[in-house]
This record gives structure tokens, sequence and C-alpha cells, in this order.
């Protein structure tokens, strides 16, 4: 979950100020804005007077347990009534707890904090207000073009809908060299530069109706493969194409170019899941240093960022070796996917994913190792008779 909402925050110590402060960057909250002003109760009283109230308060109070519900009446009389508030305060006291709730404080933190339980009170405010049945977002990109990315994706997409009965959802994003249509051998009638232009309209309903079907498996917004479109992504247009997409399957794939904009960078935090695709050189390591650095604070231990190093083993080719990538990055990839020039021609000739045309093939094999690992599920065992002893098992 990633909150785009406006937070005032107004503690009287430093280190609750610090701790407010630390969650600029946090992938939680980094497309939020945060304005956080030292004073407590008394600050933000004088604040809200003159300012439009933000959707979410945390204020700190050192008041007496008796006096704190008249400083809260205060502060309600200018206040937005859609308002939420964090309340930090130094009693620790069920009682308390039990009545502020009920007053309609969202909830109530016991001094000192840090930036997790603020964190974490953030998060159990908002938790639900996006739909529970969203999608788990997994975004691709390479860390340099042509290194096959997008078909790593694709044929995940694929093996997360057949592995768990589920139904994927890609988006191919490369509005000028996208290779869903391709890669799945459809001929889609609209893309995703016809949806771009629906605007704030976009709704689930009406984004299904751009969608093409791959065996009842797959939906894809492929994108048209042209320079003469005009249309571009922007922030905006993302947000609402995201937004619209993810109640629309179990996993939401994001194919992404390899380019670096704005949209981009909100994409690589917003993901779920985050794979970045490596061909075994030194460009690529290069590449993929730079941007697992810079984009890995911003998604927090909570969401890791993967590394796939693709095409292993290609003949006449000086490769780079896993454990290059993972002394330089500090990062061992997830999975190496061997160079198979036949498998990979077999498929394109075909007109059939690598998954389905090989299945057995060792590309097959690592992508089939990969979908439960960033499925957020586990790994689904079939047996043909179930042993007495797994009934123990936890």
């Amino acid at each position: 979950m990633i909150l785009r909402i406006s937070i005032g925050g107004f503690p009287l110590s430093q280190e609750t100020k610090d701790a407010i402060d630390t969650l600029r960057d946090d992938r939680l909250l980094f497309r939020c804005s945060l304005d956080v002003q030292s004073g407590g109760i008394d600050t933000a009283l004088r604040y809200l007077q003159e300012a439009k109230t933000p959707q979410l308060l945390i204020v700190e109070t050192a008041a007496p347990q008796d006096q704190v519900f008249e400083q809260l009446e205060q502060l309600a009389d200018v206040c937005d009534p859609d308002t939420r508030l964090i309340l930090i305060g130094p009693h620790n006291d069920i009682q308390l707890f039990q009545e502020l709730v009920n007053s309609g404080v969202s909830d109530y933190m016991v001094s000192p904090v840090t930036s997790e339980k603020v964190r974490d009170s953030i998060s159990k405010v908002y938790r639900g207000m996006d739909a529970l049945s969203e999608g788990r977002v997994i975004a691709f990109m390479g860390t340099a073009g042509g290194v096959g990315s997008s078909v790593i994706a694709h044929n995940t997409a694929l093996e997360l809908a057949t592995h768990y009965g589920a139904k994927s959802v890609v988006i191919d994003h490369d509005i000028n060299f996208g290779t869903a249509a391709l890669n799945f051998n459809l001929q889609p009638r609209q893309t995703i530069t016809d949806i771009l232009t629906q605007g704030a309209q976009l709704d689930s309903n009406l984004l299904d109706q751009f969608f093409t079907s791959y065996e009842g498996l797959v939906s894809i917004l492929a994108s048209p493969a042209s320079l003469s479109t005009g249309v571009i992504l922007t922030q905006e247009n993302f947000d609402n194409l995201l937004k619209a997409a993810r109640p629309m399957g179990d996993f939401i794939i994001l194919d992404l170019p390899h380019i670096w904009s704005p949209w981009v960078n909100d994409a690589l935090a917003a993901a779920d899941e985050l794979i970045f695709v490596a061909r075994p050189d030194l460009t690529n390591l290069r590449n993929s240093k730079s941007m697992i650095e810079y984009i890995g604070p911003k998604r927090g231990v909570d969401a890791p960022t993967r590394l796939i190093l693709n095409q292993m083993g290609a003949p006449k080719r000086g490769d780079l070796s896993e454990k290059d990538f993972k002394d330089a990055i500090a990062l061992s990839p997830t999975i190496a996917v061997p160079y198979d020039a036949e498998t990979f021609g077999k498929a394109q000739n075909t007109g059939e994913m690598i998954i389905s045309a090989s299945p057995k093939s060792k590309p097959s094999l690592a992508i089939k190792e990969l979908a439960p690992i960033i499925s957020g599920k586990g790994v689904i065992v079939k047996t043909q008779k179930k042993s007495i002893f797994s009934m123990f098992k936890k």
C-alpha cells in the first residue's frame, strides 16, 4: 500500500519529531505531503485556524489524563470532520485508550515512540482503505535494453496464473517498443494508448474492455509498439491505470521500459515485488548497482528488490558470475536463467510462450522456480497420496 495523503505532525519532544521526520522516505509515505512542526496541540490549534486541515494529524500531548479530552475538543473545533487523528501521550492506561478510540481518535500511542511505531500506527489506521481484493503488483525492468526482461515478465505471468489457478494481468508500459502482443501472439484491437486518454473516468469496468485475454488465464493490456502515438505516460495517468488494474487480477505484472522518469520511479517504489533483469556483463553490473542502491531505500525492508540474471552461459561471451554480482551489489541473484537459443527460437517461431513450448527446458524451470518466490503465496506442492504426518505440519 502506498498512501497519498497530507499529514500534519505536531510533536512535543525531539525524539517524536525525529521519529516522524524519518518517515519522509518510507515506501508507505513517500508520496505523502508531510508537514512537521514542534509544539504539540497548542501549535496544532494555531496552525489549523489558518491552514487547511491535513487528512491525518499526528499530535503529541503531555497533559494530565483529565485534561486530554478537553484538548481534543478544542482540536475538533478547528478540524475537518473527516480528519484522522493519531494521539501520542505519556499515559499507559488501557481504559484511556478505549475512551479515546470511542471518542473518535484513530489510534493512541504511549511515548516515547519510534519511527517504526509511528509507521505501524499509520498503516493500521489506513489498513483496508484500498480494496482488500487488490492483486499483488510485480514490476519487471531491465537494467539495460534488450536483456529479456519482457520475456521473463510475460512467462512469469502465465506461470503464476497456471500454478495458482489464478488470474494474471500484464500491462505493457513500453509504448514505443513493447512486445507483449508479440510474445503472447495476439492482435489486440486496443492498446494502452487508448486507455490513457480516459483520465479520471478510468475504472476497473472500463479498463476491462481494453484487455485481450490469453487462454483465459492472462489479461493483457498491450502497447502499440509505435513511434507516432503522441501519447506519453505521466505520474497521474500511471496512478489512475494502476488503481483501476489492481482489483482485476491476483497478480498485476508491470512490464516497464528501460527509461528513467518520475512515473517509473513511482512504479519501482510502489510495487509489492520489484525484479530487475540483467545480462551477466559489466554494463549490467554497473547499472544494477546504481538502480538497486537508488531504489532500495525507498522501498523499505518489507518490499524486496530482486535481481535476475538472464542469458547465462552464452557461447563466445565472457560472462561475469553470480558471485561477481553478489560481491558488487551485496545482493544474491534470485535466479539465473540459462542461455538457450533453441528454446527461445522455438517459442518465437511457433507463437507460444516458453513455458508452454518447452516446459522442461532450463529457462522454463527457472521461471517455474521464480513464480512461487515472488507470488507472496508460497509453493503449492501437488502429491498423489497424503501422508498421515502432514496432518501435524504447521
